[in-house]
């Protein structure tokens, strides 16, 4: 069966942003430098992305009880193309890492734009090495929603990235249902990329920045509950109305608060359906339609029932290579060894949905 990674990481910490920057912003271009305790980070705007301590902070440099196989495939395309031969992945599409995730809470929407093009055209050149396999993800500046138009038409139709990401709110507050994102949306639907929620463990992550300074508090809300809020917003925000063709992932959260999510939903339209005239049926329904897809844990003991609940369609296999959570080079293999799981569902949820989602 065809195996597809929809969400595997590159690091692109090392890219010479000031030599490749536009001239306005060369003394203010994204850097990598060490903490005190010898962990490697972004300056940027005179911050350090992800935050390594106090609220927000990420979990770099935390004790770990294991970590995936070392390798230099973030950053070297022909050794990750080894790598994705090693665990039988035919095809990976790839985000970013740092300042990747960072950008949309960069405060300087000229900076970030600037950022974005420089970014695009790396993992474009990165994807070269074999661009039957290899699928970038673009980094747009959604605080500036007109620029981020402009660049993701210029990732799709000149370097031929196949979706968008973004987080669910963005530097300036705006969450996803904002009317001010709607060109965006609209560009993303005429382009016929989907749109994929991803967030970081750290600033601009609400749910945990203004709470926790533990990484594993921080870690472990990010990622479900701003997923969560992404698609209360994306469904009873209108969207799925308003875009009939776009569609929407979520990545990095598993798959399990899903089912619970529907319910929690419809019970609230069941009671408020005044309040939201612009959907024209329950919120599950657009849960599990077409247009919505989640990615899953290897793991997850409830992925079966997921399958049956929400629909085996809308389940898409992710990787998260190579970040300190992913389980390389035992991805593939922790799935494909699963007894629960059949055969067609297998071939549903660790590539074909992922090639309906990108187009691949």
């Amino acid at each position: 069966m065809r195996i597809i990674d929809a969400d595997g990481h590159v690091l692109e910490r090392d890219i010479p942003w000031a030599d490749l920057i536009d001239a306005p912003y060369r003394d203010r271009a994204p850097r990598a430098v060490k903490d005190n305790r010898g962990f490697t980070f972004i300056m940027m705007e005179g911050k350090l992305t992800p935050k390594p301590v106090g609220k927000a902070c990420s979990f770099v440099g935390a004790p770990r009880s294991r970590h995936p196989q070392p390798t230099t495939g973030m950053t070297d395309p022909v050794q990750r193309l080894k790598d994705m031969d090693l665990e039988g992945i035919d095809t990976a599409v790839l985000f970013g890492t740092s300042p990747f995730l960072s950008l949309p809470f960069v405060e300087d929407k000229d900076l970030a734009c600037a950022v974005a093009r420089v970014y695009n055209n790396w993992l474009a050149g990165y994807c070269k090495a074999d661009p039957r396999r290899l699928k970038g993800v673009a980094a747009v500046a959604i605080q500036d929603p007109v620029e981020a138009v402009k660049e993701l038409r210029r990732a799709v139709q000149e370097l031929k990235i196949v979706a968008v990401a973004t987080p669910p709110i963005s530097a300036s507050k705006k969450n996803l249902d904002d009317s001010d994102l709607y060109p965006f949306f609209a560009e993303a639907e005429r382009l016929n990329v989907p749109v994929c929620i991803h967030v970081g463990a750290g600033d601009g992550v609400p749910a945990a920045t203004e709470r926790f300074d533990h990484p594993l508090y921080t870690h472990a809300m990010a990622h479900p509950f701003e997923q969560m809020i992404a698609a209360l917003c994306v469904v009873c925000g209108g969207l799925l109305e308003r875009f009939p063709k776009l569609k929407f992932a979520f990545m990095e959260a598993g798959c399990g608060w899903v089912p619970y999510w529907m319910e929690r939903l419809d019970e609230h339209y069941e009671i408020l359906q005044p309040t939201v005239p612009w959907l024209t049926k329950p919120p599950s329904e657009y849960m599990k339609s077409g247009q919505m897809f989640y990615a899953f844990e290897m793991e997850e003991k409830m992925l079966p029932y997921v399958a049956e609940f929400v629909g085996a369609e809308r389940l898409i296999f992710a990787t998260d290579y190579n970040h300190s959570d992913s389980k390389f080079p035992h991805t593939v293999e922790e799935v494909m060894q699963r007894t629960d799981l059949s055969d067609g569902l297998k071939a549903k949820i660790m590539g074909e949905n992922a090639a309906q989602l990108y187009n691949l």
